[in-house]
């Protein structure tokens, strides 16, 4: 692995319905024990268009191990706990950045 290739997460949650809101709120409330580590880069949560209830969770690491070694963490599973009780259903992607461009209107005003 190159030493400035990002290793990537994606978590496909499917919240109960109903949920969605409280969801968003405990997510957000919890998301420092993510990104407060040292070796994660960013974090993104993501509502579905296509389909009611569906969320993404995208974050991005440093390298695998260190993803694998907070995945193994109590404070992992202290996080999860949280976010459990409103998913129905999930699945998780790793991934590799091959390649990272920043768009013309990244540094525009929304």
């Amino acid at each position: 692995m190159a030493d400035n290739e990002v290793f990537r997460v994606m978590l496909r949650m499917e919240v109960l319905p109903g949920k969605g809101e409280e969801f968003e709120k405990v997510w957000y409330d919890s998301a420092g024990t993510i990104t407060g580590q040292r070796a994660n880069l960013g974090q993104w949560l993501s509502r579905g268009d296509e389909e009611e209830g569906v969320y993404y969770i995208v974050s991005d690491w440093v390298s695998e191990e260190l993803f694998r070694e907070y995945e193994r963490s109590e404070e992992h599973v202290v996080h999860r706990g949280k976010l459990h009780p409103y998913r129905s259903k999930g699945s998780m992607q790793t991934m590799r950045v091959v390649h990272n461009l920043v768009g013309a209107g990244a540094g525009a005003p929304a």
